[in-house]
């Protein structure tokens, strides 16, 4: 029956150590809210910290710049110098193994 909480969806599970309270997975995403540096900050914080409210939630960060010379939009993230990776995380609440 769609919608029924018996459905496999809406049931917990276990991905390496961390226990998800259901199965749905918010999948990455480019949201372009970093300054023009790339960096990371509220807007992006905010953004998942909405989408993933609800203990046992995963979401997976964006479509990450990894190099000055990538990216074809303003306002994507990057994560190849120290100041992005600090403005990283903040948006990681959990530690991962």
């Amino acid at each position: 029956m769609a919608g029924s909480p018996d459905l496999k969806l809406f049931q917990p599970i276990r991905i390496g150590t961390i226990n998800l309270q259901h199965r749905v997975v918010l999948a990455p995403l480019t949201r372009c809210r970093a300054d023009l540096q790339r960096v990371p900050g509220a807007l992006i914080l905010e953004y998942y910290k909405q989408r993933t409210s609800v203990p046992g939630t995963l979401a997976i960060t964006e479509a990450t710049c990894i190099d000055a010379r990538v990216g074809a939009y303003l306002h994507t993230p990057g994560i190849w110098n120290d100041e992005q990776i600090a403005g990283w995380k903040p948006v990681r609440p959990c530690p991962l193994p």
